[in-house]
């Protein structure tokens, strides 16, 4: 059954809110959503948070840079005619949206609309295309219902939104994001063996429980038939090269902040899990159950 797109209220206020925030960020310009899409992207916004009001969910705001990374993907995968969680890098959507500066764990929403001929574009066409996409993930049924899961995760406090329409193909993605930690600027890459030292501060209420580091090899470039084959994607990998238990966790000083120390002897990516709870650990088992997952940062060791 088709529905016909719901058109939300969306107000002066909240519009000019986020015009500043896409003013002000400078990272993935390229990527940048002028007025009118980002219009439609609060129309859609409002329209998964009422999918996670009807589940007693807690709204989730914009995210302007996963916004830009999702546009980056549903171009890149519209032009080239594939979908999915994997570009022709081979990149994973944690990847991509630490290598464009994102701090915050991320949890990837696709979809893909494909046509024998020219898909209408209007303003509404698109809106209809997204709340479509978006529906369908709604409509899901356990115990296949991952995309449904994701949308109405309690955890979940931004979402970034990106769409793009060429010729007959359309894509859209919803970048689900935990953002509950401030980290200090880190650089873009370490050597072998340096010193990479990382502040954290987790967000009022919330506290470290533990952390994990996994390693993998740098992406490498995947043909157009392997990532249509690829619907799902690890938010891990199978070689966790460091863990810090919560007796292990370093000490908080009065301004919240704990400082991390790592050096790692092999290239390559080492992605940094940091797990929060909503209390502070005494004492007990050690679990990443139920736990806030609210990192999303990748060192790269070249």
């Amino acid at each position: 059954m088709i529905h016909a797109q719901k058109n939300y209220s969306i107000s002066q206020k909240e519009l000019d809110k986020y015009t500043q925030l896409n003013d002000q960020e400078t990272r993935l310009k390229e990527y940048k959503d002028d007025k009118n899409a980002l219009l439609l992207k609060l129309n859609q916004l409002a329209h998964i948070n009422a999918s996670r009001q009807q589940h007693q969910k807690p709204p989730v705001q914009l995210d302007i840079l996963a916004s830009r990374v999702a546009n980056k993907t549903a171009q890149e995968a519209a032009r080239e005619n594939f979908m999915g969680h994997f570009n022709l890098r081979g990149e994973k959507p944690y990847h991509r949206y630490a290598f464009a500066g994102g701090t915050a764990h991320v949890s990837e929403n696709a979809s893909a609309l494909s046509s024998s001929d020219l898909l209408p574009s209007t303003p509404n066409d698109i809106t209809k295309y997204m709340q479509q996409a978006h529906n369908a993930f709604m409509a899901e049924q356990a115990p296949n219902d991952g995309h449904k899961q994701n949308c109405i995760d309690t955890n979940h406090n931004y979402v970034g939104i990106g769409f793009s329409l060429h010729k007959e193909q359309f894509r859209y993605y919803e970048e689900f994001l935990d953002k509950y930690v401030t980290f200090n600027k880190t650089k873009s890459f370490y050597r072998k063996n340096e010193t990479i030292k990382i502040s954290i501060k987790p967000d009022h209420n919330k506290y470290l429980h533990m952390i994990l580091v996994y390693y993998e090899p740098f992406p490498t470039a995947m043909r157009i038939s392997s990532i249509n084959k690829q619907m799902k994607y690890d938010d891990y990998t199978k070689d966790l090269v460091h863990k810090v238990l919560p007796w292990q966790l370093p000490q908080t000083n009065a301004e919240g902040i704990s400082e991390l120390e790592f050096s790692f002897d092999k290239k390559g990516l080492y992605y940094l899990q940091i797990y929060l709870d909503n209390t502070a650990f005494t004492t007990g088992k050690a679990s990443t159950k139920n736990k806030i997952q609210a990192s999303g940062i990748v060192i790269q060791v070249r």
